[in-house]
């Protein structure tokens, strides 16, 4: 079995899986892999060719026959989870108005040593802003608040 960890995606770990194990016995293929999974190969390949999405359950369903780890499953969930409300909010942003959202972005350099105390006080922001915009309202329009933070260095990619 191969590093999960080295998976930005449950689709890509699908990928490398079905790879190492053609690689490892040459006349494997997407349909013993498809077997192995318990799916139809048209199922499979429909997942890795990418027009079929991820969903949790066949995260679970996969990964079971996979024997991944509650650990590893977490984290492609949690990867899947971001995926999807990133297409859902980039459909969103393309049909709204710029006057209706604030959106803005900085880059910095940070001390890494800092980063779990950053993580928390982003917790500890999302919460109390969102106290404060809720408190009391009986109506009213249903907003997004999304605060990210990650590293934009150090993955050979336009550094």
């Amino acid at each position: 079995m191969q590093d999960v960890n080295n998976n930005s995606d449950f689709r890509q770990f699908l990928e490398d899986e079905l790879a190492r194990r053609s690689q490892n016995y040459p006349r494997y293929s997407l349909r013993a892999f498809a077997r192995h999974l318990e799916v139809d190969s048209s199922f499979l390949s429909k997942i890795l060719n990418g027009k079929r999405t991820v969903t949790m359950r066949t995260i679970r369903m996969f990964g079971e026959r996979l024997n991944l780890t509650p650990e590893e499953l977490s984290r492609f969930g949690e990867i899947s989870r971001e995926k999807k409300m990133k297409r859902k909010l980039e459909r969103l942003l393309e049909k709204m108005p710029t006057e209706e959202r604030e959106q803005s972005t900085i880059s910095i350099t940070v001390d890494e040593n800092r980063l779990p105390e950053a993580k928390e006080k982003i917790k500890a922001f999302r919460k109390e802003l969102a106290q404060f915009l809720d408190s009391g309202v009986s109506q009213g329009k249903t907003y997004q608040i999304s605060v990210s933070l990650f590293p934009v260095s150090g993955f050979g990619v336009n550094d």
